[in-house]
């Protein structure tokens, strides 16, 4: 079997349930999400050029943000299947993809525990921000660093567990859960954060899709989604949740990718990436909300034994206030990427943004999202991959409109 239909096969599976199960769909969701834009920014990974943002200002004026589809389909009473493909519009070289698709077991709580097993490809419980069918914001358009990075080439693609302590249900005042995944087909991970860097986007790289264009002088067109090795990886995290508010939430995360691993038909190296994620969300009983998160890892190529690295880090605050259909949000982000010796510098990058919003939704069907996001970032390859200045300051205003409707919008 062809490398490629063996990375299709469990989401082929996953389709055939769906197609071949006599129960009653749950529910199905499209929305089309149209862009007014204006940016003077550089051109991004998707045009193939190097930016913090996702529009450049070759393409102000009106875009498409997304089109999504989503099916969620009981199996029974305790098993269900979800599908979530989208298309952005731009230049990859599968028009619309999948960026999940899984099967979920999840029985009825005993003894005051709860568990959930999921099966398929998927997001790591790492985001606090992205709470939103198809992995959204409710918040911002474009996503944090952190989650930006996640959306582009983080992905889990094997089974995940999470076990509740239920202990709301028995006089407490809080519940405490414990994850672990293990995963493969994720041994991209790490490449654009040592070629771009970090940027604020909110393009989710769907599944078989690639980073950047051919002849990109940076990313290659690299497919973030492969199994090189052999090897699985794994993650682990905690998370507390206090009446309903609060949300600390841990994780550590390590693809365990062997970094002297290459597939010299494609040129594709595994990465070896691995990172602990901290935060925390809350929420009053006024409609604030806070959210504050933190992440620093490092990821490794070593070809023929000489290894170069790359340690990261991103951190971000948030501050929202709802009431009514209304939702103001600010943002500021940070973000630095260093290089060690071998790699000369290249690489090495540190920057900030700041991100404004204000959502409108007047009913289910309808939000209206205007966003000014502004990013300052000195970046070693602008200079030496694009002939740029080194150092840039990117301003992105948008407003959204997006439209939903299907059995599952309520």
């Amino acid at each position: 079997m062809r490398q490629g239909s063996r990375r299709a096969a469990p989401l082929l599976m996953l389709a055939w349930l769906v197609a071949a199960s006599g129960a009653r769909a749950d529910g199905w969701e499209i929305d089309l999400d149209g862009r007014l834009l204006s940016s003077d920014a550089n051109p991004s990974y998707t045009q193939g050029g190097i930016s913090g943002v996702r529009f450049d200002s070759d393409q102000s004026g009106l875009k498409l943000g997304r089109a999504r589809f989503a099916l969620t389909e009981s199996l029974g009473e305790l098993w269900s299947v979800h599908l979530d493909a989208s298309a952005w519009g731009d230049h990859d070289r599968i028009p619309a993809g999948l960026t999940e698709a899984f099967l979920q077991f999840r029985p009825y709580p005993f003894g005051g525990y709860r568990l959930r097993v999921k099966a398929g490809a998927f997001y790591p419980p790492i985001s606090l921000e992205n709470r939103a069918a198809g992995w959204e914001s409710p918040y911002t358009l474009s996503y944090s660093a952190i989650d930006s990075w996640l959306a582009i080439e983080v992905r889990t693609l094997g089974v995940e567990a999470q076990l509740d302590w239920l202990g709301t249900r028995q006089g407490h005042d809080f519940d405490v859960g414990v994850t672990g995944g293990a995963f493969g087909w994720n041994e991209g991970a790490g490449t654009f954060i040592a070629g771009d860097g970090f940027t604020l986007t909110d393009r989710q790289t769907p599944y078989g899709g690639r980073v950047g264009l051919p002849g990109d002088p940076v990313l290659m067109n690299f497919e973030p989604f492969r199994e090189l090795d052999g090897r699985a990886g794994v993650y682990g995290g905690l998370e507390a949740r206090w009446l309903d508010r609060l949300v600390v939430r841990a994780l550590r995360y390590d693809n365990r990718a062997d970094p002297t691993a290459i597939d010299y038909t494609s040129g594709a190296i595994a990465w070896e990436t691995s990172f602990t994620s901290l935060g925390a969300r809350y929420e009053s009983a006024g409609g604030w909300t806070a959210i504050a998160q933190y992440l620093e890892g490092d990821t490794a190529i070593a070809p023929d034994g000489f290894v170069l690295s790359w340690p990261f880090e991103a951190a971000y605050g948030l501050i929202a206030r709802q009431w009514g259909h209304h939702t103001l949000s600010v943002r500021y982000d940070h973000f630095q990427v260093d290089a060690n010796a071998n790699a000369g510098g290249s690489g090495a990058e540190t920057g900030h943004a700041w991100t404004a919003a204000y959502v409108y939704a007047p009913d289910e069907h309808w939000r209206f999202t205007l966003e000014w996001l502004h990013v300052a970032s000195n970046d070693y390859q602008r200079a030496e991959a694009f002939n740029l200045a080194p150092f840039a300051s990117e301003t992105q205003l948008e407003l959204a409109v997006r439209y939903a409707f299907g059995s599952a919008v309520r």
